[in-house]
């Protein structure tokens, strides 16, 4: 029998025991720390035991799930094989981490973040698992609407024609959309931690005090300016830009789009260049109108006075010479008219490689100091032209080139037949389809933008006033427009000039023309001139009856209209102008053609052959004579038409 505790002995057993309940009572309170912690935790907490049966689950998982009582929570899974891996792994000792989708209250499938893991006993033996879940159905879809907003923002940037910049605080690139690249040369790559080089320098202050105002107002802007592009060409651009906030809602950054606008600058300086000059070419083809009538009178007189001189008479070298200067005044209210686009004397069709040579052969011959150097495309389609015409284009390149190279130079002529597309024709105004092009090249001083912008201005010139009219370059534009061709000029400072018409090839083929006959042949028969200028009319009688001809003289249409209503079987020609008061030329040939259809009628002008002289012809004229006109040219041209078969 053991003896009694003794009472030190008891007194010790009792203090063991106080010391045991408050390790229980503590490890309570832990145990409801905890479970206070657990039951009002925000995720989803949820607790089986080894035979997967569930027998725990927080208030929030009693939001998310709902009540599943002792199901297997691998149920709740919308995968169920990825809960039955769920399970396996944990019991096997493990733990997993992931995503997985499970389904919710009413069936709402949910994106849910798994973390969980295994309930053990002091030994190591899985009594158990907890589960984790974090409901991140909301974050997955705010993500994905991120990246489908970032996706289309990306689509927005990669198909923008527009080049487009997204600047740090600071200026410095940090994405450039491929449009930037394509027009402006630069990848972001070569811009990385750098400023871009293309602000001109005389729109650096203008940059900068937009950019200090879009950060001080928050508002957007837009505004015109030029930039650089990186092989050194200059654009003009429309600014538009933003500021970046970030989440806090300050400026971090700025985008940028910049809206090429050369190209419409460029058509809109061309539409009103057009305007401007279709204005003057009214005026210069009325005033070459005017000029060529009095040329008329003072040729006339000086024709019909050479006429009656011997080569040996001391005035036959005075007379000369007034034709000369009439020739010469002649030629230059050609160039007016050419300008004005007054019309094609002769029409037919034309090899430009004949004419080129022709045309450069007899330049060659008398400036020796140029080299010219000759490329022509074999086989060239013919183009329906007046020779007279394109050559004076040719000699007016020729000669601004000569004016270009005081000290000498090289001359590059080259034909080709070209096919112009529509976005090439559309700016000036022409048709798309095939062409033969005359490019011309030398070597000369060039010109910069403000010289080349105003080359086809008429009475513009950069020469001296006895080397030039400003005359040239305008009458050929005005030529080569009236053909219903283009005409360019490429040139920069230092590096000569190209100039490059192109003219509309033709099927046709090409027409040699009459020989000239030099010679005067006279006639019989009864002529009706009908002018309303008094000088042109008194001139006029005079030279046709010195080629033996019958002369009715009528001041205007209705007078004309009036005599041939009378003597209708004694006149054989009608030389009809074109421009009177009243009943102008066409209306009259309308009439005379039902008084009758079978007289001849020369249409005489100081206009050329323009779109009204034209419409005459085609209803049946039988040609057309420019004032002013030499006793010879009149003789050769009227036995032309009384001669020719009806």
């Amino acid at each position: 029998m053991s003896a009694e505790p003794t009472y030190e002995q008891l007194v010790q057993r009792l203090a063991e025991l106080e010391k045991v309940i408050e390790g229980y009572r503590r490890i309570e309170a832990r145990e409801d720390q905890f479970r206070t912690a657990v039951e009002h935790s925000s995720d989803a907490i949820g607790m089986s035991t080894p035979e997967g049966r569930h027998w725990y689950q927080n208030e929030a998982f009693d939001r998310l799930f709902g009540e599943i009582g002792q199901d297997p929570p691998a149920s709740l899974y919308v995968d169920e094989k990825i809960g039955r891996q769920v399970f396996d792994t944990i019991m096997a000792g493990g733990k997993w981490t992931g995503e997985v989708k499970m389904v919710g209250k009413s069936g709402r499938i949910l994106d849910i973040l798994l973390r969980a893991f295994a309930i053990k006993d002091k030994h190591g033996h899985v009594i158990g698992l907890v589960g984790t879940h974090t409901d991140i159905t909301a974050r997955n879809q705010a993500e994905a609407d991120l990246r489908e907003r970032e996706e289309k923002l990306r689509t927005i940037l990669l198909a923008s024609p527009d080049p487009m910049v997204m600047y740090d605080s600071g200026g410095i690139p940090q994405y450039v959309n491929p449009a930037f690249t394509d027009v402006f040369g630069w990848s972001l790559d070569e811009l990385k931690g750098k400023r871009i080089p293309f602000v001109p320098e005389d729109q650096v202050d203008k940059t900068a005090a937009e950019i200090e105002k879009i950060y001080a107002s928050g508002t957007t802007t837009r505004f015109e300016t030029r930039r650089y592009t990186k092989d050194g060409r200059t654009l003009d651009v429309i600014v538009s830009a933003a500021v970046i906030r970030g989440s806090d809602g300050g400026a971090q950054g700025m985008t940028v789009n910049l809206t090429d606008i050369s190209e419409r600058k460029s058509l809109q300086a061309q539409y009103e260049q057009a305007q401007r000059m279709e204005s003057l070419g009214t005026l210069a083809g009325g005033i070459a109108h005017d000029f060529n009538n009095l040329l008329m009178g003072i040729q006339g007189r000086a024709s019909l006075m050479a006429v009656d001189l011997e080569p040996g008479h001391p005035l036959y070298e005075h007379v000369r010479g007034i034709e000369q200067h009439v020739k010469s005044a002649g030629d230059l209210t050609k160039q007016l008219l050419g300008f004005a686009r007054g019309g094609k004397y002769e029409v037919r069709p034309l090899n430009l490689n004949e004419l080129v040579l022709s045309s450069a052969e007899m330049f060659g011959r008398t400036k020796k100091e140029i080299r010219i150097h000759t490329v022509l495309e074999e086989k060239l389609p013919s183009v329906e032209a007046d020779q007279r015409q394109i050559e004076q284009v040719l000699l007016n390149i020729f000669v601004n080139a000569w004016q270009a190279m005081p000290d000498g130079g090289e001359l590059h002529i080259e034909t080709r037949r070209i096919v112009l597309d529509e976005a090439f024709c559309m700016s000036h105004q022409v048709a798309p389809g095939a062409y033969v092009s005359v490019s011309i090249t030398d070597t000369g001083v060039g010109m910069d933008e403000t010289v080349r912008n105003r080359i086809f201005d008429p009475f513009f010139t950069t020469k001296e006033k006895s080397r030039g009219t400003g005359l040239g370059l305008a009458s050929a534009f005005g030529i080569i427009k009236n053909h219903g061709g283009i005409i360019t000029a490429d040139s920069r400072k230092g590096c000569g000039a190209t100039f490059t018409f192109y003219l509309r090839a033709s099927t046709k083929k090409v027409s040699r023309g009459a020989p000239i006959v030099q010679t005067l042949q006279k006639g019989s028969e009864t002529i009706l001139v009908v002018d309303d200028e008094a000088l042109i009319l008194d001139v006029g009688r005079s030279m046709l009856e010195k080629l033996g001809y019958r002369v009715i003289p009528a001041g205007n249409g209705e007078d004309a209209i009036s005599i041939l209503s009378g003597m209708r079987a004694k006149v054989d020609l009608v030389i009809l102008d074109l421009i009177m008061p009243g009943l102008d030329g066409g209306k009259t040939f309308d009439r005379i053609r039902t008084i009758d259809p079978t007289l001849r009628v020369l249409l005489s002008s100081g206009y050329a052959l323009d779109g009204q002289a034209e419409a005459v012809l085609k209803k049946g004229c039988s040609g057309f004579i420019q004032k002013p006109f030499t006793l010879q040219e009149l003789s050769n041209k009227i036995r032309s038409i009384l001669d020719s078969p009806d």
